[in-house]
């Protein structure tokens, strides 16, 4: 017991647990808001309160001036599924009738379309389809989209065509990686897709919608949802190499032009030094700053980019700066949509059976990353329940 130490060895203890927390809170620093010009924050919240619209019936107007709203999420935000989730009844009733989602299998159709035409509901059915995508997705509230379509479908009336979810994403096989690095080997990784890509994302919509004279919602991550914008690629330090010109959104702004716009939900960026480094505020911070000024009232908001103060907002400090000359929000998309401030983000309601005995080999031949070849049902339960927490409280 410390009590009964030697007084030197006490205060070795007592420095090394001050450094412990030094170096803790070094590492969970908040990321204070920049300093805004006062006429800036003027014009920006004036252009919010007269133009603003409700997210929902922002989405319907982008709907009635284009074919296919692309909306880009920041994945594992609770409150971005629950918008999505009650923006399916208020799509069916305006007769948009599909929802294209990242988040489902092509190869899955049949189940998908069995799923949202059966009387009972099948939450094992819906869980499956969620597993097929990613052994890694066990969060209830992806899964509570596919039952928001349902309802909807259980709730219309009999004349009204059956609301539609269409599973856009590939069916790769992991099981051939079985080493971190062979997810650099062009080889190993063309045999993981099966002849796989966006363009196939883009093909389905654009067959299962666009080619029926109809018009739909894509829900994504941002970076599959760019359709006019192209992404920059950068190596592991942040230095522009090229830009992606081959997201899903891309594919179909070539084929269709303004027809497909891009709608982003509010949500952290990557920092110009790369992909894979700490998170930062949009467009600089100012939308954040922004946030803490307004009444109650004015969000969640709806509102465009293209001719607007907000539009002007630039991102250098931003890894999507990267490559243009000129950088800004509404070069990044065309709408955008805030619920709140990152301090009372939400994170996702993990499953826990998601995998289980059952279903433990499939999830360990199909899981991305080889360390879980030879995971527990507990190894995984752990790896979800600390996905599905926020991950960026420095923002708060």
């Amino acid at each position: 017991m410390i009590g009964k130490c030697k007084p030197g060895f006490k205060t070795m203890l007592m420095a090394c647990a001050f450094v412990f927390v030094l170096v803790l809170v070094s590492c969970s620093a908040r990321l204070d808001h920049p300093d805004v010009e006062p006429e800036k924050l003027l014009a920006l919240r004036t252009h919010l309160e007269e133009n603003a619209r409700d997210p929902y019936e922002y989405i319907a107007d982008k709907l009635d001036e284009h074919d296919l709203v692309f909306i880009g999420e920041i994945h594992g935000v609770r409150h971005n599924l629950v918008f999505i989730q009650r923006l399916i009844p208020f799509l069916h009733q305006m007769g948009i009738y599909s929802l294209c989602t990242e988040f489902a299998r092509r190869e899955d159709q049949g189940l998908i379309d069995s799923l949202l035409a059966e009387e009972i509901w099948d939450e094992a059915l819906a869980r499956e389809i969620t597993f097929r995508h990613n052994v890694h997705w066990g969060f209830q509230e992806y899964v509570d989209v596919f039952k928001a379509a349902w309802k909807s479908n259980r709730s219309s009336k009999d004349s009204m065509r059956p609301f539609r979810i269409i599973g856009v994403n590939d069916s790769p096989d992991w099981s051939f990686v079985t080493r971190k690095d062979d997810r650099q080997s062009g080889e190993i990784m063309r045999k993981v897709w099966q002849g796989g890509g966006e363009e196939f994302w883009a093909r389905i919509i654009l067959d299962e919608v666009i080619a029926r004279g109809e018009k739909a919602v894509v829900y994504s991550g941002i970076h599959h949802a760019f359709t006019e914008y192209l992404q920059p690629i950068c190596d592991g330090d942040g230095e522009f190499i090229r830009f992606e010109e081959n997201r899903m959104g891309n594919f179909i702004y070539r084929e269709i032009g303004k027809r497909a716009i891009t709608v982003f939900l509010h949500g952290p960026w990557r920092p110009t030094r790369g992909y894979g480094k700490m998170e930062i505020y949009p467009v600089d911070g100012v939308i954040d700053v922004l946030i803490t000024t307004l009444g109650k009232g004015v969000l969640p908001a709806g509102f465009d980019t293209h001719g607007t103060p907000f539009g002007s907002l630039e991102g250098e400090t931003s890894i999507y700066s990267r490559g243009y000359e000129e950088f800004s929000l509404e070069t990044f998309c065309d709408g955008y949509i805030v619920f709140d401030a990152f301090s009372v983000f939400e994170g996702m309601s993990p499953i826990d059976d998601f995998v289980n005995g059952e279903n433990i080999d499939y999830a360990r031949k199909n899981d991305s990353q080889p360390r879980y070849r030879k995971a527990t049902v507990d190894e995984f339960k752990k790896s979800m329940r600390k996905r599905a927490r926020i991950g960026y409280r420095h923002l708060y």
